[in-house]
């Protein structure tokens, strides 16, 4: 039995009544659907799409992480939906011709990054779309594209939010419905009674080796390395006990920076070279000894005095040297070769999907299965680090040969999220991830047919052992988190309600042949138009959790905020930026030859990290560019944070000094981000606002006084800046005396030595030839 419906094509669309009413329930409010791998989280995407333009006509936009799968769901919705002007949206199509393409096209495929761009840019018009669908949604959280442009739809249209695994952590699960405005939770996994039909069941089963005794010995002595570094950080009180995490170890890095006492580098120097050699033991137990062989290569090519006291401790040379004299592998490689062969065996069309964490060992296996005659294909991400990324279209052809003539494919994590990869039987871990959205999904391979098998290779008594409990912990605890806050959410609509409307208004309209999406009771809620308030503004899901009106007064705050939007035009390199202050302004993008920030015709902010403006000094570039600065007539310098420990407090100071009195520009100093966003949204106001000024660009064409242009010419001259300029002028009294003058002339001026005035006086007499 098929859907049928004017906006979804005859026989594409399989009715499923858990799908239908999960539509029915997203056609509602805000929703995010967590559906395991393979259940059709697309086809319910397309109901609600169906069901949406019945309502009301306006524009949808899907995003989704990657350009393949970009590609994919442009293919499939094409495939399934009656509607015309379905377009895939990537960064290689022309900004001018995107802003077309969003005019004149009503479904738009894209990835997040592509959108925030053309947000900021101006190109996309958020008011006239309808519909945002997220797959993938466990991207929304953080400073990550998918936030941003959850947070610029959310109080705009309806919200579809799609994924296999939010997470097990309450918080982020949170974080990513108060992004997205989500009011109502459909969860479904498999042991519910509408899904079990349709699972495929994967079993899992964990396959331990034992490692050889010379790797035993030489992890006994990175072990040792590693316990050295611990009990100096736990001599110093920084950790409680040697057995840490790497995870605890990375935190307590950060934390170290903001210590004031002397000691603090030794003990930043000691945490990093207890993460390498934590991360070294991790790849030996995991992998081998030739990535862990590798990885101490590159060590030692690193000038960090950290990684270099790795590299030359007794105990790691003794590991390294007993490793290279060895002819032995890691015991997983065999075994997942006869793993392979016993599969094949039984069926020599079988697929096989292998998932290893590192392109090193990707390369490695796919060399063992090709020199046993088994046709191996590697799949890997874009990034070229090392030259050895794999470009989109040579994405495409692998997957294309695997379902044509490969026996097993294998990959890293680029294969993990939603690409169209062929329904395999068998998905083999060549180590445990201990994240478990990314076990759920590596798992899911296996759950696109009838079902299958997923072995994990696990080293007995190494971290493989603790990634694996780790990750079956923290999906039973998402699992659990998820129900709760359903359980929540589902309380308080009875409350509203009485009983679940949404399973009512399903139950109702189901005899109605003509329309399977659309329902008795949100018709008759447009004929009423009952209620406005409660139409101007869904709760979300925070509204009901907390019954609290503090979002709605942080709302209301936003509103009164955005009546009278100034303008920013905001260089493309500080697009972080650029997201904080598009919330209480209008932002515009550009290539800016000077300053970060233009908030009015004469006033232009440039905006530097603690660290960027340590390296500016180190570097010498600061200067230069406090003299381009110069050239606007109220440039602002805003220094953010206050971590300048890598140079001495003097040259801070004196650079510090230099900005104000030499350059005569102000400085903001600002802890963070929110400070600096908060800064800049004032200084526009007060331009703009007050001061009744207009926002462009002006520098460069401001008439300059006559002075200006003297000064201007002279520091043309080699090594001659703003200070000399002006004592030459003051000495010579004009340009032309500066420039006829003779060596011995231009060194009576204080600062220009015999060197510096030779290289004057070869610039003015030398005859220029092309």
């Amino acid at each position: 039995m098929y859907v049928e419906h004017k906006f979804i094509k005859p026989n594409k669309l399989e009715a499923r009544i858990y799908q239908q009413l999960i539509a029915a329930s997203a056609l509602k409010d805000n929703t995010l659907v967590v559906l395991p791998t393979g259940l059709g989280k697309t086809a319910i995407a397309a109901l609600v799409i169906a069901g949406l333009l019945t309502k009301k006509d306006g524009k949808v936009l899907i995003i989704a992480p990657t350009r393949p799968l970009v590609e994919q769901h442009y293919r499939t919705f094409k495939d399934i939906l009656n509607i015309d002007g379905i377009v895939a949206i990537t960064g290689k199509i022309p900004p001018a011709k995107r802003e077309k393409i969003y005019r004149e096209g009503k479904i738009f495929i894209a990835t997040p990054q592509v959108i925030e761009n053309d947000i900021l840019s101006g190109r996309l018009k958020v008011d006239d779309f309808i519909l945002l669908i997220a797959d993938e949604a466990h991207h929304t959280v953080g400073n990550h594209a998918y936030a941003f442009v959850a947070k610029s739809f959310k109080d705009k249209c309806h919200i579809l939010a799609l994924t296999a695994s939010p997470g097990h952590d309450v918080d982020k699960v949170m974080e990513i419905c108060e992004n997205l405005g989500i009011k109502r939770i459909e969860f479904r996994d498999e042991s519910d009674e509408d899904v079990k039909p349709y699972v495929a069941k994967v079993r899992m089963i964990p396959i331990r080796v034992e490692l050889p005794e010379e790797f035993k010995k030489a992890l006994k002595l990175l072990d040792d390395a590693l316990k050295e570094r611990l009990k100096f950080l736990k001599d110093h009180g920084v950790i409680d006990s040697i057995n840490v995490t790497k995870t605890e170890l990375l935190e307590l890095n950060n934390k170290l920076f903001s210590y004031d006492d002397e000691v603090k580098y030794e003990l930043i120097k000691k945490c990093s070279e207890a993460l390498k050699l934590m991360y070294a033991k991790e790849l030996l137990e995991s992998q081998g000894k030739e990535v862990f062989l590798k990885y101490i290569e590159k060590l030692s090519l690193q000038r960090s005095k950290s990684a270099k006291n790795v590299v030359c401790d007794e105990r790691v040379k003794k590991a390294v040297n007993l490793l290279k004299s060895l002819n032995v592998e890691h015991p997983k490689y065999p075994k997942l070769l006869e793993l392979i062969k016993s599969i094949l065996e039984k069926n020599k069309d079988e697929r096989i999907i292998v998932f290893a964490q590192y392109r090193d060992t990707v390369d490695k296996i796919v060399n063992l299965l090709e020199k046993n005659g088994i046709k191996a294909i590697k799949f890997i991400g874009q990034s070229c680090r090392d030259g050895k990324g794999m470009t989109q279209k040579r994405q495409v052809e692998a997957i294309e040969r695997f379902k044509r003539e490969g026996q097993v494919l294998v990959s890293t994590s680029v294969s993990e999220e939603g690409i169209d990869i062929p329904a395999v039987n068998y998905v083999i871990f060549f180590e445990p991830v201990p994240s478990e959205i990314r076990t759920i999904q590596r798992r899911g391979r296996a759950m696109r047919g009838e079902g299958g098998t997923c072995y994990i290779l696990i080293s007995k008594g190494t971290s493989d052992e603790a990634y694996y409990w780790s990750a079956l912990k923290k999906e039973r605890e998402m699992k659990r988190t998820l129900r709760a806050i359903c359980k929540a959410i589902e309380k308080k609509l009875k409350e509203k309600y009485g009983e679940d409307p949404i399973k009512k208004e399903y139950l109702e309209e189901k005899e109605d042949k003509e329309e399977k999406i659309e329902t008795k009771d949100e018709k008759k809620e447009e004929e009423k138009k009952e209620e406005p308030k409660e139409e101007k503004r869904k709760l979300t899901l925070l509204d009901f959790l907390k019954s609290s009106g503090k979002e709605e007064k942080r709302e209301e705050e936003k509103k009164e905020t955005g009546k009278k939007k100034i303008k920013i035009i905001v260089d493309v390199r500080e697009k972080g930026m650029a997201k904080l202050l598009s919330e209480k302004a209008e932002v515009e993008l550009k290539t800016l030859e000077l300053g970060d920030y233009i908030v009015s015709d004469r006033v232009v902010i440039e905006r530097k990290t603690d660290e960027d403006f340590v390296n500016s000094i180190i570097d010498k570039r600061l200067f230069n560019q406090l003299k381009d600065l110069k050239k606007v007539e109220r440039p602002i310098l805003i220094i953010e944070g206050n971590n300048f420990s890598r140079i001495h407090e003097n040259a801070i100071k004196g650079a510090i000094l230099s900005i104000i009195l030499d350059y005569r520009i102000p400085i903001i100093f600002t802890k963070d981000r929110e400070e600096t966003a908060d800064y800049i949204i004032k200084i526009a106001e007060r331009e703009q606002l007050k001061e009744k000024r207009p926002v462009s660009i002006r520098y460069g064409k401001r008439a300059m006084t006559l002075q200006e242009r003297q000064k201007f010419i002279v520091e043309s001259l080699p090594d001659v800046g703003g200070a000399l300029a002006e004592r030459l002028l003051e000495h010579f009294k004009t340009v032309e005396n500066v420039f006829t003058a003779s060596e011995r002339e231009l060194m009576r001026v204080e600062g220009v030595g015999e060197e510096r005035a030779k290289k004057i006086r070869e610039v003015l007499t030398t005859e220029y030839k092309k």
